[in-house]
């Protein structure tokens, strides 16, 4: 696998979210950067991005995972 940089996360209307989860994932060890974060108030662009490393992406999304349902 290589360490590609993949989205596991976006968000066009929260972007708090993207930076708690972003925390998050650092807490946990996992390197992830922001991507669009300039383009968020641009219609039709998709919004922010978390991008972590390819070899990390599977424990990211569990985590991210956790996060959502913490919140429910």
């Amino acid at each position: 696998m290589s360490d590609k940089l993949v989205t596991v996360a976006s968000s066009v209307l929260n972007p708090m979210w993207i930076y708690l989860l972003k925390t998050r994932l650092e807490a946990e060890g996992i390197l992830c950067c922001v991507a669009d974060e300039h383009l968020d108030f641009f219609p039709g662009v998709g919004g922010m991005k978390l991008r972590v490393r390819e070899s990390d992406a599977e424990k990211a999304l569990e985590i991210i995972r956790q996060a959502e349902a913490e919140l429910k």
